[in-house]
């Protein structure tokens, strides 16, 4: 009786370790899965203000498509820290800078919208020339546009410079939503 209690306890405590690798290797691919698709960002500022207050959590996707009005996180080269604004421009939309003025023309859905901007004349010099936004870039714009720095400052924002797309504010846990 001895030995088939202690093979019984054997099978038991095999058992329970296989449950134990079996989980301990689930939580560890669901926590690749989150770390390649999704990043939490801090909200710096009050260029997103009403949308998003200095403080804020953000979790962004990486993977989620950009499209007209999102809101993205990204960098921009010789600027420090991560960047939360709202996607105004699209690849091939069709733009007209006179002087430091940007003219941004829309087409969605079978009627044009045309947005004006106000540039810094460094901006308008280097976006002179182009007639549509190039492929692989946006325009940006916070939400704030009286405090933001912006695509007004820094011109078009590169694909390869965006972390991803803003879905949900996290924290104040209090606010916890998604974005839009």
């Amino acid at each position: 009786m001895s030995n088939q209690r202690k093979q019984s306890s054997s099978i038991h405590w095999l058992k329970t370790g296989i449950k134990g690798v079996f989980f301990i290797t689930g939580l560890l691919i669901l926590f690749s899965w989150v770390h390649y698709n999704y990043l939490i960002h801090p909200v710096a500022g009050t260029s997103m203000q009403e949308s998003l207050q200095d403080g804020d959590r953000v979790l962004l996707n990486k993977r989620s498509p950009i499209v007209r009005y999102s809101v993205i996180g990204f960098s921009v080269p010789e600027e420090d820290g991560m960047f939360v604004k709202r996607v105004i421009g699209l690849p091939g939309d069709s733009v007209l800078v006179q002087g430091n003025r940007l003219v941004l023309s829309i087409g969605d859905e079978g009627f044009t919208t045309t947005y004006t901007f106000d540039l810094e004349p460094k901006v308008a010099r280097q976006l002179k020339q182009d007639t549509t936004i190039p492929p692989q870039h946006y325009f940006v714009i916070g939400d704030h546009t009286a405090v933001s720095k912006d695509s007004r400052s820094f011109g078009w924002v590169a694909a390869a410079t965006i972390e991803g797309k803003v879905q949900y504010r996290v924290y104040p846990f209090a606010e916890f939503g998604p974005i839009n």
